[in-house]
């Protein structure tokens, strides 16, 4: 993951604990609503959809209205890190759809209808699809079909959701240790790993220099290195900051 990622806020992927009160919500039997709720300029917070791996889907597009994917902020699985160095995608994981099987979806829509890959389970392409990016079939009823190019993932929402502060209520909240970063002009991320247990390394280039974040989880505390080449330029701890408010709704 972050592999690629060439507009930056100096984001990390961090664990995120979405169990007890602050789990995912996902209707069991999706109520198909009166009118669509189109995602275009709208749902710019939050996600729109969880995928198969757990990993929470945005909008295509940023919270400033850009399409992510066309400027370079994600990696080579459709992901970054958001300001709570929370790890999402902003495309549909059609990675994943080897991983889940061919007639598996590979995500589930936040109104509780499956996104399925860009074909149907026996191979053949998706037809009629209506503006939300999905339809009905005699078999897997109503369902979405995630996509190569815009939408990505899917145009709205066919089931009944709620809209409150620009996405859809309710939904977990990110946890973060530290306050969120800025851009950092130039730089692009060559590479992450996992050095340990709860330790991994990111690097990337700036100005022809090989940079590294070294980062380590203990309990509710983080410690960050950064290196410039071997020469270790900063070395911060935080504890994380307060837990998220638990959903009412």
């Amino acid at each position: 993951m972050m592999k690629g990622i060439r507009n930056w806020q100096q984001q990390i992927p961090l664990p995120q604990d979405y169990s007890g009160p602050n789990a995912w919500r996902l209707p069991l039997k999706p109520v198909p609503a009166s009118t669509p709720a189109m995602i275009r300029g709208r749902f710019l917070r939050g996600a729109i959809a969880l995928a198969a791996n757990g990993v929470p889907i945005f909008n295509p597009q940023n919270n400033r209205g850009e399409i992510a994917l066309e400027i370079g902020e994600l990696d080579e699985w459709g992901g970054h890190c958001g300001r709570a160095d929370d790890y999402h995608y902003h495309v549909a994981p059609l990675h994943l759809q080897e991983k889940v099987g061919s007639g598996r979806p590979v995500a589930v829509a936040l109104d509780g209808y499956p996104v399925y890959g860009p074909t149907e389970p026996d191979g053949s392409s998706p037809k009629d699809l209506d503006a939300c990016h999905g339809h009905k079939t005699p078999e897997l009823g109503y369902h979405y079909h995630a996509s190569q190019k815009y939408p990505y993932v899917l145009a709205g929402f066919h089931g009944e959701v709620t809209e409150r502060g620009e996405q859809v209520d309710p939904q977990p909240r990110a946890q973060p240790f530290r306050p969120a970063g800025e851009p950092l002009r130039g730089a692009e991320i060559t590479g992450f790993q996992k050095t340990g247990t709860n330790s991994y390394e990111l690097t990337y280039r700036l100005n022809g220099q090989t940079w590294s974040i070294l980062y380590s989880i203990n309990g509710q505390s983080l410690r960050v290195e950064t290196k410039k080449g071997n020469e270790l330029i900063k070395n911060e701890t935080y504890e994380r900051r307060s837990p998220p408010p638990q959903p009412t709704r």
